[in-house]
């Protein structure tokens, strides 16, 4: 979930990477703990022949599980146009 540690330029010229990054590794601590509590959520069964037996925390940590991976791809965005709005400064990107 993480990329690597921004370096003092890259928080020079933009130092929201630094809370973004701090953000990245927790997202992925909180990952791995959610997976760790509900080992079930890991099993492969992509066809849907048997059921998930979950309880309330694991329908949560599910639904979490899927938010997390959201807001991570949201960040990986994010700093792929920081990149690319460095390189090229003056690029209009609408």
């Amino acid at each position: 979930m993480t990329d690597h540690l921004p370096t003092s330029d890259q928080l020079l010229a933009d130092p929201e990477l630094a809370v973004l990054h701090a953000l990245g590794v927790t997202l992925a601590a909180a990952q791995r703990a959610l997976l760790a509590a509900h080992p079930e959520l890991e099993e492969d069964d992509f066809l849907g022949s048997r059921p998930l037996r979950l309880d309330g925390t694991g329908w949560i940590a599910d639904a979490l599980l899927t938010q997390l991976a959201g807001v991570d791809a949201s960040l990986q965005r994010y700093r792929r146009e920081v990149e690319r709005a460095r390189a090229c400064p003056h690029e209009d990107p609408f």
